[in-house]
């Protein structure tokens, strides 16, 4: 069963630029511990309040994502990029989802 972690992210000003850097290092960190299908979503249709991105990625099953959250809350780099996310005005939600096979 595929387990997805969407994160919700709300920018409350401050560099874009500088803000999808962030993610890209998180991105290469998050694939280093195991992490799959890392991906940074912008609404283009919809009700998102504006300045909002999603951020997700897929683990295999629940074991393989305590494996990557694990390796993730251990990593010093990604912990100084979340204690910062506040001060650049970056504020965020998470949600963890199960894939539900239809066939």
């Amino acid at each position: 069963m595929t387990v997805l972690s969407v994160t919700t992210l709300n920018l409350a000003g401050g560099s874009w630029d500088e803000f999808v850097e962030s993610q890209k290092t998180s991105k290469a960190i998050l694939e280093k511990h195991g992490a799959k299908n890392v991906r940074l979503l912008a609404e283009i249709a919809g009700s998102m309040p504006s300045g909002s991105v999603i951020s997700t990625f897929e683990a295999d099953d629940l074991a393989a994502l305590g494996k990557v959250l694990d390796a993730v809350y251990a990593d010093p780099e990604i912990l100084a990029m979340m204690q910062s996310s506040g001060s650049s005005g970056v504020t965020w939600t998470g949600s963890l989802l199960a894939d539900i096979p239809l066939t």
